[in-house]
């Protein structure tokens, strides 16, 4: 059921507007949901109240809308389609996230938002028995999850590439280093790139 303050806003982001088209088709049988979809990188952010979730189509690679969202909405859930835990997305830590299968159904789709917007962690079971993902085997010694992108992305800060060249090196947008350099930082509790580079050869991610 809606709740007395309406639908509540979901925001959708693909690469391609077909993408965008089919999430938001999936997700319009639910009346308790208002799926709005993101078509631009540079989106004035400030348009947007702060939405309930975030959905993300990865099937044709992460949308560059996604890091631009995530930066101005910090605290927002995110539902990842088709995304591998390991690599893409913030991983297992940080705000609530699902990772569902690209094949995903409505129903389904909808009770990942409803979930992550609880404060849920949601992982498809067929995502899991194909990445061989398990949520206590991507913990650092300190405790802190690296995905393996933000394993990359502090090898290329540890070489004191800026962003630009980091996104340059592994064919992202610059709004997507950003994001996973800042993701890195909050992960490692660190100030400054200087001092996650130090904490992180500290306690062995990176090689010394």
């Amino acid at each position: 059921m809606m709740s007395s303050a309406g639908p509540r806003r979901v925001l959708v982001v693909a690469a391609y507007p077909a993408l965008r088209a089919g999430l938001r088709t999936l997700l319009s049988d639910d009346p308790s949901l208002d799926a709005v979809a993101v078509d631009q990188p540079d989106i004035a952010t400030e348009a947007f109240e702060i939405p309930t979730a975030i959905v993300a189509d990865f099937s044709a690679g992460e949308p560059d809308e996604l890091a631009v969202l995530a930066e101005a909405f910090p605290a927002t859930p995110l539902v990842l389609v088709g995304a591998d835990p390991s690599d893409e997305g913030p991983g297992l830590a940080g705000v609530p996230v699902a990772y569902v299968a690209s094949d995903v159904d409505g129903p389904a789709l909808a009770a990942a938002v409803r979930a992550v917007a609880a404060g849920l962690i949601v992982l498809d079971p067929t995502i899991t028995g194909s990445t061989g993902v398990h949520v206590h085997t991507r913990v650092s010694p300190e405790g802190e999850p690296l995905t393996s992108r933000e394993r990359e992305v502090l090898e290329l800060v540890a070489a004191g590439l800026p962003n630009k060249a980091i996104a340059r090196e592994l064919g992202i947008s610059e709004h997507t280093a950003k994001f996973h350099v800042g993701s890195l930082l909050g992960k490692l509790a660190a100030g400054s790139r200087t001092e996650a580079v130090t904490i992180a050869t500290r306690r062995g991610i990176l090689p010394i």
